[in-house]
């Protein structure tokens, strides 16, 4: 039985105090929500790194083909691009460090009570739906996708290509597009998690511990 059964059960008894639902077992799943949730963030942590580190590879990989190109001389614009690319790929590394830093500093202010603990979830919830949020996510994407436009522009370049070019408008354009369907992409699935599954749990939590402060 997961938290959200325990506080179904929880919630269908006449009573608020703790008749039918052990006190212990509801304390057993918040633990173990925490502990997937910590597990995630560990994932999602290392996978950040491994993208930045791909991201940052594959722009030194092509700088490393245009400078030993011998048919071609190197502008400024060809050391920029990969440059700018591998900044914007270690920032967003970065941002996505200082992030979860933050939000686990927010929740050691909590202690091991069980009002503490639901209050812990509850602001787990807040943050995930603080992240869905248009601006939120914009935020978090837009480094990758000036990441995604250099590497574009890098490979023209490594290729032998002018910037010159007119074909070089069909890749920018294609990136334009795939930008605009990925932040609404994100978006969409984004706020139906929060509709579905994030504000359901935390109306029940709020229910929760509206009982437990009555007691």
């Amino acid at each position: 039985m997961n938290l959200d059964d325990l506080v179904a059960v929880w919630r269908s008894q006449d009573v608020a105090p703790l008749h039918g639902v052990n006190e212990a077992l509801v304390r057993l799943a918040l633990r173990q929500d925490q502990a997937k949730l910590q597990k995630w963030r560990r994932v999602e942590k290392w996978l950040a790194y491994l993208i930045g580190a791909a991201m940052i590879g594959g722009l030194a990989r092509r700088l490393a083909i245009m400078i030993n190109r011998d048919d071609d001389v190197l502008s400024v614009w060809d050391y920029a691009i990969p440059v700018v690319g591998a900044a914007a790929a270690l920032l967003w590394v970065g941002m996505m460090r200082v992030r979860h830093r933050a939000q686990a500093v927010r929740e050691q202010r909590f202690g091991d009570s069980l009002r503490d603990q639901i209050n812990r979830q509850l602001a787990q919830l807040d943050y995930r739906a603080t992240m869905s949020r248009l601006a939120s996510l914009l935020g978090s994407l837009l480094l990758p996708i000036v990441v995604a436009f250099t590497t574009i522009l890098a490979r023209w370049r490594s290729d032998g290509r002018s910037f010159s070019d007119p074909w070089l408008s069909v890749p920018i354009v294609f990136m334009i597009c795939w930008s605009i369907l990925c932040v609404g992409g994100t978006f969409w699935w984004a706020r139906r998690v929060v509709q579905r599954k994030t504000l359901p749990r935390k109306r029940r939590l709020e229910a929760l511990l509206k009982e437990l402060d009555g007691q």
